[in-house]
């Protein structure tokens, strides 16, 4: 069915679709619960990486004989550990596999239409960290239309646990997910490795990447934008930072030799080939798996409404904001909850804005900024959250009661 006739059937299709899924949820329930088994997802099964990443390592430590079952879309390619298994996503095996999980563990809600079973545990980590752009039913321009989807009502009643790794996030649960269960502040597990913020983390990536170990690397990593459409054009102007230009002046300001990475969103791969065809000496990396190693070797940082100019920063890293398209973005796109000059990253309009922000650049004062803005949201980093979170788990799959921290200073507004 193509776009058109689908967006015309899709009010009528979709409820009918939803309640028989919903009915194969139960009809499952002759299949018993499988207490090693835990179902992980990510983007929906466009990635391996994430908070999920993190915490099943741990786990795998914990409980080497554990059946771990990774959703995975079959067109998109990435490797996954050898002791785990994946499964097609909206496969009818998939739908199994959730029916029979002890523990399920996502980084985005889970469709309205599914059934958990007494005995299962759903945790949900979100993704954004402290993100710049709204989410759920926060939203305003493109991002309202889904502000009374039922999945962000429905699907987030299910989770047994919320992970926050700040107040900012815990009140954006609260909020726009009209989340009530416990919301657990133990930080981010995908940002442990940035906390820790050992150096052969970096020297592995760069090694991986061939990138020479005396080099130092600036990485361009920004979002998606709502407007785009899959399987149309996109205009990739939006991503005009001029490349080139900052090496020099970056060599400029903090000398040495320079490597240019860029990391576009999954969903802009074939695009990035084409946009960065005119900078033959920039290293497209949107297909290395491992963002927050990416990031340990990463000397200075720009992106636009990432979260991950926020993980990025945790390492006292240069950050600086690009973004040519602010003013659509906050008010047509899908909104912000801060305003770019708010942020404690230089932020730069065009080309000629960001090569004056390197040439100023301050880094005290910069230090100063974001440690004083990491105080103002509440920021709770622990660098162990993934270990904390597994031996959770495991317990669960022990069966033992598992009772979490809830962060009660977080009111529903």
């Amino acid at each position: 069915m193509n776009s058109k006739l689908w967006k015309i059937a899709k009010p009528v299709v979709r409820p009918v679709l939803a309640k028989g899924v919903q009915i194969l949820f139960y009809l499952l329930r002759m299949f018993p619960i499988k207490n090693n088994k835990v179902l992980v997802s990510v983007y929906e099964g466009k990635r391996y990486d994430d908070n999920q990443k993190f915490i099943m390592e741990e786990l795998h430590k914990l409980r080497p004989d554990m059946d771990v079952v990774w959703v995975r879309r079959p067109r998109y390619n990435y490797e996954l550990p050898s002791w785990m298994r994946s499964v097609n996503w909206r496969s009818w095996k998939w739908l199994y596999e959730y029916v029979t999980a002890k523990i399920w563990i996502d980084n985005c809600t889970l469709p309205d239409y599914f059934v958990k079973r007494k005995g299962q545990m759903y945790i949900e980590t979100w993704h954004g960290g402290l993100g710049i752009k709204k989410v759920a039913m926060d939203g305003v321009g493109a991002l309202a239309k889904i502000r009374n989807d039922r999945r962000y009502l429905k699907g987030t009643s299910l989770a047994d646990v919320y992970i926050s790794n700040s107040d900012h996030i815990s009140i954006i649960y609260r909020r726009a997910f009209k989340f009530h269960g416990p919301i657990w502040k133990c930080g981010y597990p995908k940002n442990d490795i940035l906390v820790q913020n050992n150096p052969e983390d970096g020297a592995r990536a760069r090694r991986e990447l061939g990138i020479p170990m005396n080099h130092k690397v600036l990485l361009y990593a920004p979002t998606w934008r709502l407007r785009f459409k899959e399987g149309q054009y996109i205009d990739m102007k939006v991503y005009d930072l001029d490349m080139p230009r900052l090496k020099r002046v970056l060599t400029e300001k903090f000398g040495g030799e320079w490597t240019m990475l860029v990391r576009f969103h999954a969903d802009l791969r074939l695009c990035a080939k084409g946009c960065m065809e005119k900078y033959p000496d920039v290293i497209d990396v949107t297909d290395y798996q491992d963002m927050q190693r990416l990031l340990m070797a990463t000397d200075v940082m720009v992106s636009d409404y990432s979260s991950c100019i926020f993980d990025a920063a945790l390492r006292r890293i240069p950050c600086f904001a690009y973004a040519t398209d602010f003013e659509q973005y906050k008010n047509e796109e899908r909104g912000v909850y801060y305003e770019m000059d708010e942020l404690p990253f230089p932020y730069a309009k065009n080309n000629d804005e960001m090569v004056q922000n390197v040439k100023a650049f301050d880094m005290d004062g910069y230090l100063k900024k974001w440690d004083a803005f990491a105080v103002r949201m509440g920021l709770n980093e622990t660098g162990h959250s993934a270990k904390d979170i597994a031996e959770k788990m495991a317990d669960f799959l022990d069966g033992k009661t598992v009772e979490w921290q809830n962060d009660y200073s977080i009111q529903i507004t």
